[in-house]
C-alpha cells in the first residue's frame, strides 16, 4: 500500500515536472521568430504604422511592449533613457495597449530622456493587436530582431539594466 503511494507521488511529481518544462518550451516556442504583421497608431499623430514602417536600416528593432501602471515597466523605461548613449545605436519602437492620455503620462513620469529622439517611437496598440501576434506572457516584454527582422532576443519581466543594454545591442 505504501509502495503505491510513493509511486503516485512519484508519478506526480514526474507529470508536474514535464508539464511546468512543456509550458517553459512553450513560451520560447510561440514568440514569433520574425516580426509578424501588425497595425499599430503613432501617439502624436494617431496615424497607421505598420511592420513595413520600421527601420529598414540594418540595425537591431527593439519592440517594447509595457503597461504605464507596470512598475517593472517604469523601472526599465527610466533606465533607457538614463543609458540613452548606450541605445542609441538601435530602433527602439515602445507599445502600449492603454488610452493615449496613460501612455503620454507614463512617458512624462518615466520616458522622459526618449522624447523626441529619432530612433524611438511610441506606439498605440488601440486595436489589441499585439498579445495575439507576438504572444508576451508578462508586463514589460522586448523583443529584440535583427535588421533582417528575424529575432535575436525575447525576455519579459524584470531584467538588470546591464544585461538589457547588452542584449539590445547585440
Amino acid at each position: 500500500m505504501k509502495s503505491n503511494i510513493h509511486s503516485c507521488a512519484a508519478n506526480l511529481i514526474v507529470a508536474f515536472v514535464f508539464c511546468f518544462a512543456s509550458a517553459c518550451a512553450q513560451k520560447t516556442n510561440q514568440v514569433p521568430k520574425e516580426i509578424p504583421e501588425f497595425t499599430f497608431y503613432t501617439v502624436d499623430k494617431d496615424a497607421p504604422f505598420t511592420r513595413n514602417n520600421l527601420a529598414s536600416n540594418g540595425k537591431n528593432i527593439v519592440i517594447l511592449f509595457f503597461d504605464p501602471g507596470c512598475s517593472h515597466c517604469q523601472q526599465e523605461v527610466l533606465a533607457l533613457g538614463k543609458n540613452y548613449n548606450s541605445i542609441k545605436n538601435i530602433n527602439l519602437y515602445m507599445v502600449a495597449m492603454q488610452e493615449k492620455n496613460l501612455i503620454n503620462a507614463f512617458m512624462s513620469m518615466y520616458g522622459g530622456q526618449l522624447r523626441n529622439k529619432k530612433n524611438v517611437t511610441l506606439l498605440h496598440d488601440k486595436n489589441y493587436e499585439f498579445i495575439g501576434r507576438f504572444k508576451p506572457t508578462q508586463y514589460p516584454a522586448t523583443f529584440v530582431y535583427g535588421g533582417d527582422k528575424k529575432l535575436k532576443k525575447y525576455w519579459d519581466g524584470e531584467k538588470k539594466t546591464e544585461e538589457i543594454i547588452k542584449a539590445l545591442n547585440l
